[in-house]
């Protein structure tokens, strides 16, 4: 581009302008790779899912993460806890802090702040009826430890007459309904 062009479309910057506006308006932060059961209006909804096994290179068919997510004076506070990646956390240690000072108020706060823990795993979508086009598509799902605790219950049978599950094998495993 000669120094003349430059020099003609310095003023004009629409197209930037609308690229800018287009970015603007796609800020909802909705990751299509994620599964959310639909809910109707009494919080209930169904689908039944298969855990899929660990993908190629890993050993393990789930990621154990750790999150803090709470309001403070400057607003929300969302965010990893670095103990996920074996790594001091100074929300954990203000924690302590303030459990370990005896007064109820400062227990409260630090109940508010704890860490959650979350399990994400790569999906099979057997059925869905409230969106029925996800049916046979992969996805992430991002769960909590009720549904670990069953995924455990299945691979480690309490009585002696279940037999054991690998819910994450894709031949042999078990369908989940939600």
């Amino acid at each position: 581009m000669s120094f003349k062009d430059l020099k003609k479309n310095s003023s004009d910057f629409s197209k930037l302008q609308s690229e800018l506006e287009k970015q603007n308006k796609s800020n909802d932060y909705k990751d299509d790779r994620m599964w959310r059961p639909v809910l109707d209006a009494a919080s209930n909804g169904y689908a039944v899912i298969r855990f899929l096994p660990a993908v190629q290179g890993e050993d393990i068919p789930w990621v154990k993460t750790y999150q803090h997510a709470f309001r403070g004076k400057g607003g929300w506070f969302i965010n990893n806890c670095p103990t996920t990646l074996g790594q001091k956390c100074p929300v954990c240690e203000g924690n302590n802090e303030l459990w370990n000072s005896g007064t109820e108020s400062d227990k409260n706060i630090a109940r508010d702040r704890k860490r959650k823990l979350t399990y994400t795993s790569n999906i099979l979508i057997v059925e869905d009826p409230a969106t029925p086009q996800n049916k046979g598509k992969v996805f992430l799902f991002k769960y909590g430890k009720k549904i670990f605790d069953k995924i455990q219950e299945q691979m480690n049978p309490e009585f002696a007459d279940e037999s054991t599950v690998n819910p994450f094998d894709f031949w042999k495993g078990a369908n989940f309904k939600l």
